[in-house]
């Protein structure tokens, strides 16, 4: 499987043509018994903008067992942490907002808790860090619980292998379906010594894609609070593949400019 995604961007770095992170990667799963299934992933992204040679790089690789029990995986995949807590108001296909840290992907295993009543919970263990020169084991925690059309996530970062002191980020996510088509969603990040994140997200599907829209005030403890706003829509061609234009005005700082931020680009997967 796999996808090629390309983009066009706009900013006061200047104009650019570029991949957007497209991947090719196998997956499978094998039936142990009834009631236990293990299943591996490996994914690769490749630079498919410019003719020569192609760079590759790992994006995930994981092999786990699932079953009544939950699930188990160990090896390189998203953060638990960011799934839960940031990518509903970083929901941008090429822009990004500023993100409170997390631990790096790599060397961790994870377990995910079936559902009991609408709670779920998801803890994650990096035994080093990217360096392979930190001992300590980065722990990550994440509760969710859902009733009728409301979501609520609490996530925990220890930050144990990507700080040299006692840093961790704590987040709290809640999401609500107010339609079938139309969810909101609020979050609340902290991380200690280093910055605080509000932020607002909205998604709506109109039937030949998506509208959306976020934004976020960060208040660093140093410096003064800055704004990051931008708005997006899709329109899929097929079932597999789909065009999107995105705007947003994106501030490095609190002492910089805002830069408005432009993309419009294509997915196709495979």
């Amino acid at each position: 499987y796999g996808n090629i995604q390309y983009a066009y961007t706009d900013n006061d770095a200047g104009s650019d043509f570029e991949d957007n992170g497209s991947t090719f990667g196998f997956k499978g799963e094998t039936m142990i018994d009834e009631s236990l299934t293990a299943f591996f992933k490996y994914e690769l992204e490749a630079n498919a903008d410019q003719k020569g040679t192609v760079t590759t790089r790992l994006d995930q690789a994981f092999v786990g067992l699932k079953g009544n029990f939950g699930k188990v995986q160990v090896g390189s995949f998203d953060s638990i942490y960011n799934n839960a807590i940031q990518d509903s108001v970083d929901q941008f296909e090429n822009l990004t907002f500023k993100k409170n840290t997390t631990t790096t992907e790599g060397d961790t295993i994870a377990y995910f808790s079936p559902s009991f009543g609408g709670l779920e919970l998801q803890a994650s263990a990096q035994v080093k860090g990217t360096d392979n020169t930190n001992d300590g084991t980065a722990v990550t925690l994440v509760g969710k619980y859902s009733v009728d059309a409301l979501t609520v996530a609490l996530g925990y970062d220890s930050l144990e292998n990507d700080q040299a002191d006692d840093e961790n980020t704590i987040g709290l996510n809640v999401g609500y379906q107010v339609m079938p088509a139309l969810n909101v969603s609020a979050k609340f990040e902290t991380t200690k010594d280093v910055q605080d994140t509000m932020g607002l997200a909205a998604r709506y599907g109109y039937g030949a894609g998506d509208v959306y829209a976020s934004a976020q005030v960060i208040s660093p403890d140093s410096g003064d609070d800055y704004n990051e706003f931008g708005a997006g829509v899709t329109y899929s061609l097929a079932s597999n593949v789909y065009v999107y234009g995105e705007v947003a005005s994106i501030e490095a700082n609190s002492t910089a400019d805002a830069d408005t931020q432009t993309a419009v680009g294509v997915y196709y997967g495979f």
